[in-house]
């Protein structure tokens, strides 16, 4: 008797371990294949160092899938943490030749704090590259906001606002609508970072007109 209850303990304890295997060999099964399905969703960010959030990456391959279905135009982001000592023309340039043409890349190297815009022959009059870089707050739609918002959520909001500036112009120059453009929303945000960036500017003018008054008058 005793020796049934042994092999009945034997049995029911091997079973129980081919069951874990088995649950782990799933597991490790539909992490893969979790894996491979992100990687193929990855289109058009090419490289991010985690400068910018999943939700702003989901938004950008959103927006960059409906353009290209729509234009045929492909608009690419790569985020490094650093571009290793390498110039930002020679990361774009060896980058810039595995792409498919007619592509835009657009680069931010956090490390380096640099951003640069290179785009395939054809696309010169697509968008704005000067008015997308520009440092002022009435024209560029990425450095201002690196500039005046905090660390945490910069990157995610210069990011986006670039990107969409940038898909959102060569919509409009083939003359289709982007039904996730940000449009209005991107705008009045961008709109009250002027007022922002307006605002601070306006507050140190007078700090140093009032010191100058002041040390005239003493």
């Amino acid at each position: 008797m005793g020796s049934a209850n042994a092999k009945s303990s034997v049995y029911w304890l091997d079973l129980i371990i081919r069951l874990n295997d088995i649950k782990r060999r799933v597991f490790l099964l539909c992490a893969f294949l979790i894996s491979i399905t992100v990687v193929a969703n990855a289109t058009y960010i090419i490289h991010n160092d985690d400068i910018i959030s999943q939700k702003v990456s989901t938004k950008v391959e959103s927006l960059g899938a409906e353009l290209f279905k729509k234009t045929g135009v492909r608009v690419y982001i790569s985020l490094p943490a650093s571009l290793e000592k390498k110039t930002i023309m020679l990361y774009e340039k060896e980058l810039a030749a595995t792409l498919k043409k007619p592509y835009v890349l657009l680069t931010l190297a956090k490390n380096e704090e640099q951003v640069d815009i290179v785009f395939s022959k054809g696309l010169e009059d697509k968008f704005d590259k000067d008015g997308v870089l520009s440092p002022y707050p009435w024209s560029g739609t990425i450095l201002p906001i690196l500039t005046v918002k905090k660390e945490n959520d910069k990157y995610n909001a210069a990011v986006l606002n670039g990107y969409a500036d940038i898909v959102e112009q060569i919509a409009n120059s083939y003359n289709v609508q982007l039904e996730g453009a940000l449009g209005d929303t991107n705008r009045d945000i961008y709109h009250y970072l002027k007022i922002g960036i307006y605002g601070f500017l306006l507050i140190i003018f007078v700090k140093y007109f009032y010191r100058k008054v002041r040390k005239k008058s003493e």
